[in-house]
């Protein structure tokens, strides 16, 4: 039987990119074909310098040209992983490849949403879970991976300054469950590898809780550089981000998250789970972890 291929959306980004690189191995020892789905020719040269197969599917296009050219991509793919951009057209890409997946006969997709509780009213909490309920009325055969907030969100400009030595956030002094993208990707490689005994699963993703007081604290600690948090108003994070491009109705949502994050009505953001060491056999990367793998980051200039 010839080695199962398996399709990785956003591969050039940070999740999709840190599945492509769990993967790699198996693909280098022929136990895999790996392909990377790519929206611009120009980022292809990349996974080509590896010897990974490279496809490229602008979903924006499907509007116009129907479900046919992703249908075409997806023909003999097996395995699928699927993340989307975060503003209402998620929707319809969600929607548009899982459609294709199931006309194409794509045995496992795993699918990266949002921790969230059931009844949310946070908008784009709730468009991940509008995918999601798609997802399991198409008959694919699906997993489902909701992470809490990425620890790689602390390298914004917009929330360390390694410059002055300063951590802005937005939640007050609430504490939130944090998770390593890296330990998101490794659990996704894992369902992407062996999908027997994850169907149907819905997998939270949160390592540890912690308050930005303590993040800044680790910070200091890791570099030997004084480090100290000031919260500032989540208005301030969606001017900054809004003016660099960001979507607008995407920001709002996530202001609405750190405003209820800071008065406790947001009450799934502590959520943590034993989903890395249960799935990859290993615990989860501690923010301490994280700190010290990107220490060149957060180092002050002297």
């Amino acid at each position: 039987m010839s080695a199962p291929s398996v399709l990785v959306f956003g591969a050039t980004g940070r999740t999709g990119g840190a599945v492509v690189r769990r993967l790699l191995g198996q693909h280098q020892a022929g136990e895999l074909r790996l392909i990377a789905a790519v929206r611009r020719p120009e980022a292809a040269a990349p996974f080509a310098e590896q010897g990974i197969e490279v496809r490229h599917l602008d979903l924006d296009r499907a509007e116009r040209h129907g479900v046919g050219p992703v249908v075409a991509a997806l023909r003999d793919v097996r395995r699928v992983f699927l993340v989307t951009g975060n503003d209402v057209r998620m929707l319809t890409h969600a929607k548009t490849v899982i459609d294709a997946a199931r006309i194409t006969g794509v045995e496992h997709l795993v699918y990266l949403g949002a921790h969230a509780v059931r009844d949310t009213t946070v908008v784009h909490f709730s468009w991940h879970q509008l995918v999601v309920a798609y997802l399991e009325r198409s008959g694919v055969a699906h997993t489902v991976l909701h992470p809490t907030s990425f620890m790689q969100n602390l390298l914004m400009p917009a929330v360390t300054d390694p410059r002055s030595g300063v951590l802005t956030h937005y939640v007050g002094d609430a504490a939130i469950s944090l998770v390593d993208v890296e330990d998101v990707a490794e659990v996704a490689a894992v369902v992407l590898r062996s999908p027997e005994g994850h169907r149907g699963r819905t997998y939270g993703l949160g390592t540890e809780v912690a308050a930005f007081d303590r993040v800044a604290a680790t910070l200091s600690e890791v570099t030997g550089q004084s480090w100290k948090y000031e919260p500032e108003e989540p208005a301030q994070f969606v001017a900054r981000m809004t003016a660099a491009g960001a979507d607008p109705i995407y920001m709002e949502c996530v202001r609405n998250v750190f405003e209820r994050t800071r008065d406790g009505s947001l009450v799934e953001a502590a959520d943590t789970f034993d989903t890395v060491e249960r799935i990859t056999g290993r615990p989860g990367g501690s923010l301490r972890d994280f700190v010290e793998r990107h220490r060149a980051h957060f180092a002050q200039p002297v």
